[in-house]
Order: C-alpha cells, then sequence, then structure tokens
C-alpha cells in the first residue's frame, strides 16, 4: 500500500479503493487497521464512492513511533491521507474509538467533513471502562488468537473465521503503548462542549445487541449532535464484519440523501 507522510514525518499505509465523485474517509477501532473495513468496501458500489481506509500511527502497517497522542494529532493524520489521496472534501466513517476520532477531525476542520457516519461510535465524552477489563485487554497484546477471542462475547452475528483471523494478525502487530495510549483518549478525554457546534448531517448506526455502547448510550449521543439520527442494526458491536452489506446499504442510503440535500 502508498504511505501518506505526516508533518512529523511517520509514513501512515492507505489504500484507496473505487472510481466515484464521493470520498469515504475510513477510520478503524481499537487495535484495528483499514483491512477490518475490505468487507464493508466489497458491498459498496465503487463506481460511486473512493473509499478511503488507513491504519493509524501506531496500528497495522503504518509506522510505529513512541510518541504520545492526542486526538489532534490523529486527527490531523487523518487529513494528511485524505490530502495524499487527493481527496479535498470527504464522509467520515468512524468505527467504535474511531467515533470519538471522527467526532474530532470534524470539530477540527468543519469545512473538510460533508458527513459523518459513526459506526458503533464512542461520543465525544470519557467512557470510563473498568480497569480489569482494560487490564484483560492489554495482556492479549501480541497474540493474535486471544485478540479474535476477545472479540467473540461482542458480536451476535456469525463471522468468517478468517475475516477474524486476519484481525487477529493485524492486531498482534500493535505495540501495547499505542493499545494504551489511543484508549486513555477513549476514557479520559472529552470535547463534548465542541460537537453541539457541528453541522453536517451524521448518522449513528448502533448494533441492537451491543454490550460495549448499547443503543441506548448512543441514542443520547445522537440526541446531542445537531443534526443526527439513529439507525439500529440487529448484531452486536462489531458491525462492520458482522452486518458489512447491511452497513453498506445504510452508508449508500445515507450518502445519497446528501446528494439530493444539494
Amino acid at each position: 500500500m502508498p504511505r501518506a507522510r505526516t508533518d512529523d514525518g511517520i509514513g501512515l499505509s492507505y489504500e484507496v479503493r473505487g472510481t466515484g465523485p464521493r470520498n469515504l474517509l475510513f477510520m478503524h477501532g481499537w487495535a484495528g487497521s483499514g483491512d477490518y473495513f475490505k468487507w464493508l468496501i466489497d458491498h459498496l458500489d465503487l463506481s460511486r464512492v473512493r473509499a478511503i481506509s488507513y491504519d493509524m500511527r501506531g496500528h497495522g502497517d503504518s509506522e510505529k513511533p513512541d510518541v504520545e497522542l492526542s486526538l489532534e494529532r490523529l486527527a490531523r493524520d487523518g487529513l494528511t491521507v485524505a490530502d495524499a489521496a487527493g481527496a479535498s472534501t470527504f464522509v467520515t466513517v468512524g468505527f467504535s474509538m474511531s467515533g470519538k476520532f471522527a467526532q474530532y477531525l470534524a470539530v477540527l476542520e468543519p469545512a473538510r467533513v460533508e458527513g459523518l457516519v459513526l459506526v458503533a461510535g464512542a461520543p465525544a465524552a470519557e467512557i470510563p471502562l473498568p480497569p480489569e477489563l482494560l487490564a484483560d485487554w492489554y495482556a492479549r497484546q501480541g497474540d493474535a488468537a486471544k485478540f479474535v477471542e476477545l472479540l467473540e462475547p461482542y458480536m451476535t452475528a456469525r463471522v468468517d473465521p478468517e475475516v477474524l483471523e486476519r484481525f487477529g494478525q493485524t492486531a498482534a502487530k500493535t505495540p501495547l503503548t499505542d493499545l494504551e495510549r489511543t484508549m486513555n483518549l477513549l476514557t479520559s478525554v472529552s470535547f463534548a462542549d465542541r460537537v453541539s457546534a457541528l453541522e453536517m448531517p451524521i448518522l449513528v448506526i448502533a448494533g441492537a445487541n451491543d454490550i460495549l455502547l448499547p443503543p441506548s448510550l448512543l441514542k443520547g449521543m445522537a440526541d446531542g449532535l445537531k443534526n443526527a439520527r439513529l439507525e439500529i442494526i440487529n448484531c452486536g458491536h462489531e458491525i462492520p464484519i458482522e452486518k458489512p452489506k447491511e452497513l453498506a446499504e445504510r452508508i449508500e442510503a445515507f450518502l445519497a440523501g446528501l446528494e439530493s440535500s444539494h
């Protein structure tokens, strides 16, 4: 995959699929990579969109510098990838922890973000998680099979074992420091006072059986955003791999709504 070079010299691996006029920038979840969206992107009409997926710094095939992270750093990394892919404007699709990061990118550069799709996405506020739970997650670092086991309680739809194996192998590449730093941004940092200013259309998608970020929590998030609506898919937390076809249909309907509003 090509690499985009950030202003602090870090190479971010990214991929562009499709030839359409609408750019989609995909931001992956904790311990994930751009590859996590492969099966979802397979179901999109790639004559109508350009799907830009990438590995965050410290993840997948991107470089892994031992440096502190901030919401602004991760948002600017996303903008760097968009620039490298020739996307002056785009719809951001943020999954899980990157629901939070996608919202921050929109706060930082609202003129470039045409819409937000927050898939089982974390809100802008802190999400405190039990220390014993995080200790268990961190202890899986470097072990592909244990990362696959980590997903199982959070899924209620059947997922191809090959998809899970690929996730596990990629997740095992993520250094412990990056697992901890991204999680700290999720659990301990808030910009909830800034998201009410967002004007772009926002689609919040929840898994009906999601025990990590349940529909009730995501409804509260959607209610606090100016131009957001909530939709629910019958699965768990891992919506992009549990229900990739249905998620693709929801995203395409959202994009059609953007086109009809202009």
